[in-house]
């Protein structure tokens, strides 16, 4: 069932997408909101929206992900979603903080006009947790009442949560409270230093190994097969014993599409990244970014190898290499990453005499065979 899972999401995964951000204002004040630094208040108008799915739609995209800031608030919310299913996108899904879907006739019309699904942003089911993290008073109750009309009209839900010193105690508790409600899907994402999560990051960042027990707590429900549970920039190391969870590699390029410009200007102008430094210890990227700096620096870069408890490359094998071309594209530098360099190890790994001169192994190899192919020397 684990493996069915794993090919369902990967095939889910590899599904063409396209997120349009709608607002750039919200009725929360999360302290981790990573987009906190681009909140100006602006309702993107709606001209420009539909101009960004359709080129959306050019690319070839078949799901319409509407984000924000908060994407309920646009007075023409139902307008953008009727118009992405007449421009041909076969599924139309919202990120919402769900307080505005408290409001039955306006998820009515949400439906109507042809959403397929909704994630609601809900992090605790706790109150205080909850409004001790949006900053917002009633923003538990609304979320609530806005889930209900949501499952109340067939809507397909997904809960987003994003784990952090204050909630991650509680993660299976609310877990499991919402699959009481009939939720069957989570994602839980990891935090990343940028925005309010930076600014409030010693009230909020934690050491993986400080939260395994729990994360293993929570990942545990998963044994459910009606119940899929996703992980998003969650470190794979701390995922040891349910390998499925860890994300498909190939999320890694909505990351690298937000950072492209700064990525780019860094080969060609040498203009080091704005976030480099402190913060890279906390980011889900500072791998890649570490192999752009090398790249950069030496012009090649060369695949890894397999860790000395795993050799499997004949002898003799071929090297497969990346060469800095004049015209650099940063996609086809994160194919190379991708297939060649996105090495992880365990955390058992720490323990090995080789562990400062070894790069783990393929993220590949472990979303299909485990951690336990490592054996630390």
């Amino acid at each position: 069932m684990a493996k069915n899972k794993l090919e369902l999401k990967d095939k889910v995964s590899a599904e063409k997408r396209h997120w349009v951000r709608i607002t750039k204002a919200c009725n929360n004040r999360c302290l981790f909101c990573l987009d906190s630094e681009n909140q100006d208040g602006e309702i993107v108008p709606l001209k420009k929206v539909l101009e960004e799915l359709r080129s959306g739609r050019g690319e070839g995209a078949t799901r319409a992900i509407i984000s924000g800031g908060e994407p309920t608030i646009h007075p023409d919310i139902f307008r953008i979603i009727r118009e992405a299913k007449e421009m041909g996108y076969q599924h139309v899904q919202i990120i919402s903080n769900g307080r505005m879907l408290a409001y039955e006739d306006f998820v009515k019309k949400l439906k109507a006009a042809g959403l397929d699904e909704v994630t609601i942003s809900f992090h605790s089911h706790l109150k205080k947790q909850m409004e001790k993290m949006t900053r917002a008073k009633g923003s538990h109750a609304q979320a609530m009442k806005g889930l209900m009309n949501v499952l109340k009209y067939n809507l397909i839900v997904s809960i987003d949560i994003v784990i952090n010193k204050i909630n991650y105690k509680t993660l299976a508790e609310s877990m499991k409270f919402f699959i009481r409600l009939g939720v069957s899907e989570f994602d839980l994402l990891w935090l990343i230093p940028f925005g309010n999560a930076w600014e409030n990051r010693k009230k909020l960042f934690l050491e993986g190994v400080q939260a395994k027990k729990y994360l293993d707590k929570a990942l545990s429900l998963a044994s459910n097969p009606d119940l899929f549970i996703w992980t998003n920039r969650l470190p794979a190391q701390y995922l040891e014993g349910h390998e499925d969870m860890i994300q498909n590699p190939i999320k890694l390029r909505d990351e690298i599409k937000g950072m492209r410009a700064g990525l780019e200007r860094f080969v060609n102008e040498g203009r080091m990244m704005a976030c480099f430094g402190e913060r890279c210890q906390y980011c889900f990227a500072r791998n890649f970014c570490a192999d752009l700096i090398e790249l950069e620096k030496n012009g090649i870069l060369e695949a890894k190898n397999d860790p000395d408890c795993l050799k499997t490359k004949k002898a003799g094998s071929k090297k497969t290499f990346f060469k800095l071309k004049k015209k650099f594209d940063v996609f086809e530098f994160l194919d190379f990453h991708i297939k060649h360099r996105y090495f992880v190890k365990s955390l058992r790994c720490g323990k090995c005499r080789r562990e400062s001169a070894c790069s783990g192994v393929h993220i590949g190899q472990i979303r299909k065979d485990g951690f336990k192919i490592l054996r630390p020397i």
